[in-house]
């Protein structure tokens, strides 16, 4: 599973890896003190407490090690990845989103897996997803717990694992080639319906438009700035999302383009992606910007290129690259290729920035974070 830990599907996201790898009318004083796997006969509860503390001290209590004993290697970095999620919500904005249809739509898919004997799960999720948000640190898994009105969560592996299997079918078969479902997933539309929510009459000093790596910083850029980046996103995908958002009246002072790596995963041609990046820019320039950068597309290691499933062939990146600096020069905006050298070496991305060959790690989203405030602060 890829990063889906933005907004609501940040949250289902890491619920879903921790178990398939293993009304604000409700009490607000009620917390989850313990999580609760069941498969079958089985049954293995974890103390919240212990989740919090390796997450912030990588220290695993004997319950704790014992369910990630479960988990290879990579999983275990997933898993603490998923644990340092820790996002900066507009209250109004969500509050607003998780009462509308498809908000109570993902709501009810979440709450499929979880057991309560008084049938309360969505009024549950509702209310831990709201309060984890009004927490100092944001909506992360540790909040969204620490914040679920019961002092025990449950989780049934074998429905989630269902659930998961039925989110999956109705994106991009495995044995299709990727493409840009965005716009018609079920995830892409919630989160770009939150942007919606959040964006509206908002004046900011930067945003940021761009695919997963990009929407993995959150909203860490600082005060006044806001993260548009969604999971997936190609050209394509990116001028839905534009047009979708103009309405609205947002402006952006300073506008970051940060694309390229999916047009080339998807196999988008030159022509067109030369056509959509110079629209894109057209139409951010209607929000009352005074600067526009460009980002390189990002590189993958080598093994992930190799891997149709993963990433784009470094030449077909490469390639895009060259696109969009012709692009830049025509448009007159320029590229910020220098704060990210750093993560390669020879245009491969280095082994120990990435989890999985295709995305940053902790590490490399320090230095991507890093390149973007020299931006923001010129």
């Amino acid at each position: 599973m890829k990063y889906f830990y933005r907004l609501l599907i940040s949250l289902s996201g890491c619920l879903i890896f921790l178990l398939v790898h293993s009304g604000l009318g409700l009490l607000p004083s009620l917390a989850a003190e313990k999580v609760t796997v069941r498969y079958g006969l089985f049954e293995q509860s974890i103390p919240v407490a212990d989740i919090r503390n390796y997450g912030e001290k990588q220290k695993a209590s004997s319950d704790l090690q014992s369910f990630l004993d479960y988990l290879s290697a990579k999983e275990k970095e997933k898993f603490q990845e998923a644990l340092q999620v820790k996002m900066s919500l507009d209250i109004v904005a969500l509050d607003k989103l998780i009462n509308t249809g498809m908000g109570k739509q993902i709501l009810s898919f979440a709450s499929g897996a979880i057991a309560r004997r008084d049938r309360a799960s969505i009024q549950a999720l509702r209310s831990a997803i709201i309060i984890g948000a009004k927490s100092p640190e944001g909506l992360g898994l540790i909040s969204f717990l620490e914040a679920y009105p019961s002092n025990q969560l449950v989780v049934d592996v074998s429905k989630i694992s269902k659930l998961v299997g039925l989110a999956n079918s109705s994106s991009n078969s495995a044995d299709a080639s990727p493409k840009d479902n965005v716009s018609s997933s079920p995830f892409g539309k919630i989160a770009l319906q939150y942007q919606i929510l959040a964006a509206q009459d908002k004046q900011f000093s930067g945003c940021l438009f761009g695919d997963s790596i990009s929407a993995g910083l959150g909203n860490t850029l600082g005060s006044g700035t806001f993260n548009f980046g969604l999971n997936g996103l190609s050209t394509i995908s990116l001028l839905e999302q534009l047009k979708s958002l103009i309405p609205t009246k947002v402006r952006c002072e300073k506008a970051i383009i940060a694309v390229g790596g999916n047009d080339a995963w998807y196999g988008i041609n030159d022509e067109l992606f030369t056509k959509n990046l110079q629209e894109a820019i057209a139409l951010v320039r209607t929000m009352g910007n005074k600067e526009i950068f460009l980002i390189p597309a990002f590189y993958s290691t080598v093994a992930a290129s190799l891997d149709p499933t993963v990433s784009a062939p470094l030449p077909k990146v490469e390639q895009i690259n060259v696109l969009i600096n012709q692009v830049a020069e025509k448009e007159k905006v320029p590229v910020a290729a220098a704060g990210l050298a750093p993560l390669y070496e020879n245009n491969v991305l280095k082994e120990n920035l990435t989890s999985d060959g295709d995305h940053l790690n902790a590490e490399g989203l320090k230095i991507y974070r890093q390149a973007l405030l020299q931006i923001l602060e010129k």
